[in-house]
């Protein structure tokens, strides 16, 4: 089997998973020269990310210190994530980031308390900030190309080299492949089409100011269900970032930035509102060759729960760990393939529960309760109705049912159990 020698990264996308790719490689391979592409003009998606538990593990091994990132990056907490309506109106599901506790009474609770854990927090930070910390953090760390993409060259399926605007060439022994949905550097790939398990494909977003800061300024996320989807509202430091996610069939863009507007009393304009638009998928072959897809380019999900930051940064780590011999072969695609398609489909199995437990009437969540449902998310459903358990040993009931480990997962028993002891009577 051939091993492929590793001296030169080339990463193409300057959006957050290129920076973070960037961040990561070059604190923990500071050997690897590292090059990172971006267009003249970026054109980043995010108004505002509401992130995981990885995080801040994450930052810290990209050698940037919490003290001072939180401020740089405008961040506030995030203890967890509150719905209101969504199984029925009048009725909140709250999903805190605490593990060991099993009672939805408990869970409550922390709406209104400080964890003493830190290891349970996560962040509302600023994106665009976010960019622009790395960037000034790796200006002399990596070498950064500000000029379009013209050209990929090709030789046997693999990238030979790639040619800039300026017609400079940039060759590399690892390409990643951070251009978001396009996934340019990649002649073909598949996607796994996730339509029959995912509704939501269409976002209107923009940065709403704080009114009532006291009030509006959570520890949490909220994610509003509303007739024809839901609304999300992360709360930075200096705003909030906020979107109506809907599903385009049933809803028409225009009337959906409407809603928008008034759903925030009319505290954005339609002009500052931009549309996010996507078909759920994540890439047969997230590593193909020598491409690897990072961020969007890679898959992506919907907003819910927060997947999309977390899926990239486990995307870096999961590389990170199959290179960290300064070679890869066939083996470590396969492997990295394997486990980050684990990621993804624990991601929609959870994501896809939130919309088959709901019982709100209409068009849009009627479709949801329609989609398929995972073997994982009827076993839970049945053990929490037949009250069968006490406490369940997490290991032995994914052994038992074979279900993947909590180390291929951002979700575990305890945050099925969570949701669906509140949403299930």
């Amino acid at each position: 089997m051939k091993n492929n020698l590793i001296k030169k990264i080339v990463i193409v996308g300057g959006g957050s998973s290129g920076w973070l790719s960037a961040a990561y490689l070059s604190n923990n391979f500071p050997h690897f020269k590292i090059t990172i592409i971006d267009k003249e003009i970026s054109t980043p998606v995010g108004v505002g990310e509401a992130t995981l538990l990885n995080f801040k593990t994450f930052l810290k091994a990209c050698g940037f210190n919490l003290n001072e990132w939180f401020n740089e990056l405008d961040s506030t907490e995030k203890l967890g994530i509150l719905f209101p309506n969504l199984v029925k109106k009048k009725q909140n599901i709250y999903h805190p980031f605490v593990t060991n506790i099993t009672s939805a009474k408990n869970y409550k609770k922390t709406l209104t308390q400080k964890l003493q854990n830190n290891s349970n927090v996560a962040y509302h930070v600023d994106c665009g900030k976010l960019i622009g910390y790395i960037k000034n953090k790796l200006k002399e760390k990596i070498v950064f190309k500000k000029l379009s993409l013209k050209e990929v060259i090709y030789k046997d399926n693999l990238i030979e080299k790639l040619i800039l605007k300026n017609n400079e060439e940039i060759t590399g022994d690892l390409y990643i492949d951070c251009t978001g949905f396009k996934s340019i550097l990649k002649k073909n790939f598949k996607k796994v089409n996730l339509k029959d398990r995912l509704i939501c494909d269409t976002a209107v977003a923009g940065s709403i100011n704080y009114l009532n800061e006291k009030i509006e300024k959570t520890s949490f996320v909220k994610c509003d269900a509303v007739d024809e989807g839901w609304v999300w509202s992360i709360p930075v430091k200096k705003r909030i970032g906020s979107g109506f996610i809907f599903n385009r069939e049933i809803t028409k863009i225009e009337d959906a930035k409407l809603f928008f507007i008034n759903f925030w009393n009319k505290r954005i304009k339609k002009e500052n509102i931009k549309t996010i638009d996507w078909t759920p998928f994540y890439q047969e072959e997230i590593w193909n060759k020598n491409v690897v897809s990072i961020g969007l380019s890679a898959g992506f999900l919907e907003p819910l729960e927060s997947t999309g930051l977390a899926l990239t940064m486990e995307g870096i780590f999961q590389l990170s760990k199959r290179i960290y011999k300064n070679f890869y072969n066939e083996n470590d695609i396969e492997i990295y393939n394997s486990v980050m398609k684990l990621f993804f489909e624990n991601s929609i199995d959870f994501v896809n529960m939130h919309y088959l437990v709901s019982k709100r009437k209409g068009i849009f969540w009627e479709k949801g309760r329609k989609l398929k449902k995972s073997n994982k998310f009827l076993i839970y459903k049945n053990c929490i109705k037949e009250k069968n358990f006490n406490h369940f040993d997490e290991i032995e009931f994914n052994v038992k049912n074979n279900f993947s480990f909590n180390d291929n997962d951002f979700f575990t028993f305890n945050n099925w159990y969570c949701w669906l002891t509140q949403s299930i009577k």
